[in-house]
């Protein structure tokens, strides 16, 4: 990625037609979490993986959180990031050997992000650790983040936030806050149609369902 201090985060929640108009003017630096299949059928979302330098954070869904082989290569997509520390990733997960088999260069999360996971260890979601990930690891201090709906609204694409996930979405929640403190020098932008507000001085929230931002 450039050596910049902006980055935006695009997850598939009800809310990422946000970025169509707000990340255009951002800096070309973008994360995009889990699997855009059938967003990409979207030319909004299309024209986003065209003009940004695009970097896959993934889970370990096998088949599930991965690109098709053909839009890595249509979107110039190189490097992808797995939602796992380094022991678990040096045993060669099928998704890290369908990455790279794709011709992707792939990567852990590094150790420096361990201090940070939530009590009991690990991060709520991958969209949650691209946050964690984009202030620890890249040191961003302008981060974007659209789509990001703490499951209280279902998928952008036709697809229900199920019971599980919107008591995942109040995990998110209650790590976010915390983490977002810790670090008063990164500016937090969230595009959201969720209730999430936030009352520090570092974070903005626009949520244009209701006409505000925070």
């Amino acid at each position: 990625m450039a050596n910049n201090k902006q980055i935006c985060i695009l997850c598939r929640g009800s809310s990422m037609p946000y970025a169509a108009k707000y990340f255009h003017d951002l800096d070309k630096d973008m994360i995009v979490v889990n699997e855009f299949n059938e967003e990409l059928k979207n030319d909004f979302v299309a024209r986003l993986f065209e003009e940004k330098d695009v970097v896959h954070m993934v889970s370990r869904d096998t088949g599930l959180s991965d690109l098709r082989p053909e839009y890595y290569k249509k979107y110039n997509i190189t490097k992808a990031v797995l939602n796992i520390f380094e022991d678990e990733y040096n045993k060669r997960s099928s998704m890290r050997n369908l990455l790279e088999n794709n011709g992707l260069k792939t990567s852990c999360l590094p150790d420096t992000m361990k201090p940070f996971q939530k009590e009991g260890g690990g991060f709520p979601t991958t969209g949650v650790i691209s946050v964690v990930y984009s202030t620890v690891v890249l040191g961003k201090k302008d981060i974007h983040i659209a789509g990001m709906d703490f499951y209280e609204k279902d998928y952008y694409v036709d697809i229900r936030a199920n019971d599980h996930q919107k008591r995942k979405g109040m995990v998110m929640k209650n790590f976010i806050e915390p983490f977002m403190q810790k670090f008063p020098e990164v500016n937090y932008t969230f595009y959201t149609n969720s209730s999430f507000k936030s009352s520090l001085n570092n974070v903005i929230i626009v949520d244009e369902q209701s006409r505000s931002a925070y």
